[in-house]
């Protein structure tokens, strides 16, 4: 993964449209734990998804940072038992992959509550 590449790319968009760019990373990352063929992508999917937390710090509203914040720690914490077994990981990251992409879309206002 092109870390610097995606730094440029994610810096350009306003913040709700990194919040679009997340859920997307999200639900793919929850996509591709489903299947085996693709599984390989998860913990890169979810390093993305921090990334990209991490790059909304400065110009994303307060009362949005304090709900990404926990989010961030959570992708660390499913990617760190993705590695250990994916097996065993697998369903919950599923969900929560799931519910966080939601979440960014409601942030961002373009999803529904």
């Amino acid at each position: 993964m092109d870390w610097e590449r995606l730094r440029v790319r994610y810096s350009q968009l306003a913040w709700q449209q990194r919040l679009g760019n997340l859920a997307s990373t999200l639900a793919r990352a929850a996509t591709a734990a489903s299947n085996p063929r693709t599984a390989a992508s998860v913990p890169d999917l979810l390093r993305e998804g921090m990334w990209v937390i991490e790059l909304s710090r400065d110009d994303t509203p307060l009362e949005t940072l304090t709900e990404l914040a926990p989010m961030q720690r959570e992708l660390g914490l499913l990617r760190r038992a993705w590695e250990q077994n994916s097996d065993v990981a697998r369903p919950l990251l599923t969900f929560r992959a799931r519910a966080m992409s939601d979440r960014a879309l409601v942030l961002a206002g373009l999803g529904q509550v």
